[in-house]
């Protein structure tokens, strides 16, 4: 008998289990898919028997309510303390509740470290009340795309309206929120939220929650907000008190303006590595990135602008009024669903000690930019360069660009319908190689124009390329026009599951899989041969002789 079984035989009887408690005793880990048609996940005649329990995980199920069913537990068992330190609640679009009834005093939860809720719509709250004040060794919170949370902890019991609740995690390091247009507050009421290792926070796509307060702020003085539903709301930290600590942030327009204020202190973001600038408000849309903000992030390295509507330019060609040290740790860019965005800026002369010092750049739906840069740029340091969903892309860079690359590990590209080659001959020089060093994997995906990888007569070297991926590529005729070498180098795989080919060299196999897709294409074409029958034979036996073909290629 499965658990699932037994669990559904249960909910029907609602006895006691009629095995041992070292059946429930010994699971540490359970893991609740698709195939879970029961309201209640976990029954409360059986939640007394999972004191050991570390992870649950419940995804992709439209029946699932409830997850923890805490309505009839008996009195002898009130008072457990569960040792559940991982929840995974993904895709339950009909979930209700976490927890079904006011749990104080009848089990505690307080050994949960992560928490991550994602794709849940019906939930309106997270935890209850009393749960939520006993989450001491809460270490990661993270929850996306629960279009019906109002609030992250409910209330339980209107005596507390007026009181100031504390809600201490000691232990929280990362909090992440996305795509909640309706949360509006932590709790609904006055609270203080204590997180003093806090170190990443972040926040998008959701437009009713303050983030910050400043004790220069106007709003700040009010001490909530009263919404339209009359619950008392207020912003979920003290800017003064939480960004000292911080090393990763989400940053709106708004909270920019507020961490602006000249009245706070310089080094307020002293500590911050990892910025996200995001700015959902689609009519005020910006033409430039805050660059007279960046000053207060002398230890940046990691940055991405997402969804910034207006941002034609992140690097304007005219050198900004701006100190020589904003930037100067940037590692890693990534821009990421810019529309409007038509160029980078990264060929401008003023941007060049920026450019040298990228180790990591990706660009994701940016449908206006045409090329990453436009002349011939140094990119020594870059070790990972990734390019998907850029329509109008017809080629990344130049010869000269292309043999900067020597530190190039992986490359990435995929769904740029425009792309014919990915770099152009424009300006070889004399040189008659190009060493790619430390290049181990390239991936190219559904670049239904691209005729080669490189048109020039240069010989590539290769040393440390262990395998490629080419997908969806059907006018690909050839890698390069000049030698190749490899010395490690596997195969081409033409899916993810799919065997490595490899014939001679790199060109040779490459053209041999254009001319087998060639082939396919032909063979899969409409055909009709007198009658069913006979059509049916011939296509049985082009596919007898196709797998024949396969099969020898890898006995050979």
């Amino acid at each position: 008998m499965i658990l699932d079984d037994y669990l559904g035989m249960m909910e029907v009887q609602h006895t006691k289990p009629i095995v041992s408690d070292n059946f429930f005793g010994s699971f540490t880990k359970l893991k609740f898919d698709i195939t879970c048609n029961r309201s209640f996940v976990i029954p409360s005649h059986v939640l007394p028997y999972l004191k050991n329990l570390k992870e649950l995980n419940v995804h992709s199920s439209n029946e699932v309510e409830v997850i923890f069913d805490t309505d009839e537990i008996e009195v002898e068992t009130k008072g457990i303390i569960f040792g559940l330190k991982k929840l995974i609640l993904k895709d339950l679009s009909n979930l209700k509740f976490v927890w079904k009834e006011n749990i104080e005093e009848i089990v505690s939860f307080s050994n949960l470290q992560e928490v991550d809720v994602d794709g849940c719509g019906s939930l309106l709250t997270l935890f209850p009340l009393s749960l939520a004040k006993n989450l001491g060794k809460l270490e990661t919170l993270d929850i996306q795309n629960c279009e019906k949370m109002v609030e992250i902890v409910g209330r339980e019991d209107e005596m507390e309206h007026g009181m100031t609740i504390m809600f201490e995690f000691p232990c929280l390091s990362c909090l992440y929120l996305e795509n909640m247009p309706l949360l509006s507050c932590f709790y609904p009421g006055k609270h203080h939220l204590e997180c003093p290792l806090l170190d990443h926070l972040y926040v998008e796509c959701c437009p009713k929650l303050k983030l910050f307060r400043s004790s220069f702020d106007d709003d700040s003085k009010k001490e909530v907000l009263e919404g339209p539903s009359k619950l008392l709301q207020q912003p979920l930290f003290s800017i003064e008190k939480v960004s000292p600590k911080l090393e990763g942030l989400t940053l709106n327009e708004e909270n920019i303006k507020l961490m602006s204020d000249a009245r706070l202190p310089q080094d307020l973001l002293c500590n911050l590595k990892y910025l996200v600038l995001f700015f959902e408000d689609d009519n005020n849309g910006k033409d430039s990135l805050p660059f007279d903000f960046f000053h207060k992030l002398p230890n940046l390295e990691w940055l991405t602008v997402q969804k910034c509507f207006g941002l034609k330019e992140i690097f304007p060609s005219q050198k900004l009024q701006v100190h020589d040290k904003v930037l100067a740790g940037l590692k890693q860019l990534y821009l990421l669903e810019l529309k409007e965005l038509e160029c980078i800026g990264l060929e401008h002369r003023w941007v060049q000690p920026y450019t040298e010092k990228l180790e990591l750049l990706k660009l994701y739906k940016c449908p206006l930019v045409e090329r990453i840069v436009y002349c011939a740029v140094s990119f020594i340091n870059l070790k990972y360069l990734y390019v998907m969903h850029c329509e109008r892309m017809e080629y990344l860079f130049t010869f000269a660009t292309l043999k900067s690359l020597v530190k190039l590990e992986t490359l990435i590209i995929g769904y740029c319908g425009s792309i014919k080659e990915i770099a152009r001959n424009e300006d070889e020089d004399d040189c008659d190689k190009i060493i790619f060093g430390r290049l181990r994997w390239i991936k190219l995906k559904y670049l239904p124009r691209l005729i080669r990888f490189y048109s020039g007569n240069a010989t590539l070297q290769c040393p440390c390329l262990q395998k490629m991926m080419i997908t969806e590529c059907s006018n690909m005729i050839t890698f390069s026009e000049g030698v190749i070498k490899l010395a490690m180098f596997s195969g081409i795989q033409t899916s993810e599951d799919s065997d490595f080919t490899f014939h001679i060299d790199l060109n040779t196999t490459v053209q041999s899989l254009f001319h087998e897709k060639i082939q396919t294409s032909k063979d899969s074409e409409s055909t009709f041969d007198g009658d069913l029958n006979t059509t049916i034979q011939k296509l049985f036996h082009n596919q007898r002789n196709w797998d024949m073909k396969r099969m020898g290629k890898k006995i050979g």
